[in-house]
């Protein structure tokens, strides 16, 4: 099993639900939150000038089988691409266990 984790500009959120609709995920986690990547910060003109210390993103997690990476990647990043600094990341880690809380019980068919 698999944790894709990916942080991405708010304005993606619908194309990307509605594009993971699409395949067989069991869920998703949505979170939204304040980030900045390492890239140059751009001067905002308003009454004064300022930098924006952090962005606005979401971060969508997914879990799914090891057979189901490629194409949930595959599709983060066609809905996700701009081609603008700052579109967002990618995270694929291994997971070694689940627990679903209300059975407590152990195994993949809770993803």
């Amino acid at each position: 099993m698999k944790r894709i984790e990916a942080i991405v500009l708010p304005s993606k959120e619908k194309d990307i639900i509605d594009a993971l609709q699409k395949t067989e995920i069991g869920g998703l986690t949505v979170t939204s939150g304040r980030g900045r990547g390492k890239g140059v910060r751009k001067v905002k003109e308003g009454l004064g000038r300022y930098i924006e210390r952090f962005n606005d993103v979401l971060t969508f997690v997914i879990v799914v089988d090891d057979s189901m990476v490629d194409e949930i990647v595959s599709i983060l990043l066609e809905v996700s691409h701009t081609g603008s600094s700052g579109d967002g990341k990618i995270f694929v880690s291994t997971i070694d266990e689940i627990v679903d809380i209300t059975t407590k019980e152990k195994g993949v068919k809770y993803i």
